[in-house]
């Protein structure tokens, strides 16, 4: 009898326990939630982007952009120059090519033109690279301008490489379009015409 009287007390005492157990874990649960709830509502507000003004969206000016239009102005494997004339003036050597051809849309909306020469002996490994174009104020007037970063340094031997490719097509577009032409479709300043003609 005395120990269930005293299984009896422990089980009371361990009822009362739990509850009082329970209700704190209650009020600590309620607690958590509305701190949780609370930490959620400042963490939105924190990532909340203001609506960005219309400026932001303004495009940014566009580039020139070329069209590579080298098989349209080849005939029999061989690249046909639209300026003649400008070629018979440019300082060349033994051997003479027309590497590639682009078209592009100035800012005036008069459709220019790009031919990239290369030109050199045959026991040069690499060549000398001039660009004839009529980008500029006047359309009918081509001009030619050395590239000394599209050519080889070694103007004798042709034995150093140049520091752009003009054969990484890449390469050559980016050059032309970041370094040699303005946003209008001229030529940068910096670049000397050697050679010209008027149609």
């Amino acid at each position: 009898m005395k120990k269930f009287a005293v299984i009896c007390f422990i089980s009371m005492i361990s009822s009362a326990a739990f509850a009082a157990d329970g209700a704190v874990l209650d009020r600590v649960l309620a607690r958590t939630d509305a701190g949780l709830a609370s930490m959620a509502s400042r963490a939105a507000a924190d990532i909340q982007v203001p609506e960005p003004s219309r400026a932001s969206f303004a495009a940014a000016p566009a580039g020139v952009r070329l069209t590579d239009i080298t098989d349209k102005c080849s005939k029999d494997g061989e690249v046909l120059s639209s300026y003649p004339e400008v070629y018979a003036k440019v300082p060349k050597d033994e051997n003479m090519l027309v590497l590639k051809v682009f078209r592009f849309t100035a800012r005036d909306g008069a459709e220019r033109r790009i031919e990239v020469l290369l030109t050199g002996g045959d026991w040069m490994q690499y060549a000398l690279i001039y660009v004839i174009t009529n980008a500029g104020p006047d359309k009918n007037t081509a001009n030619a301008y050395f590239m000394p970063r599209l050519s080889t340094p070694d103007k004798e031997e042709g034995a150093v490489a140049p520091e752009v490719d003009p054969h990484d097509a890449q390469k050559l577009v980016s050059f032309l379009t970041g370094e040699f032409l303005d946003l209008r479709g001229n030529v940068k300043p910096g670049f000397t015409s050697v050679a010209a003609a008027t149609r």
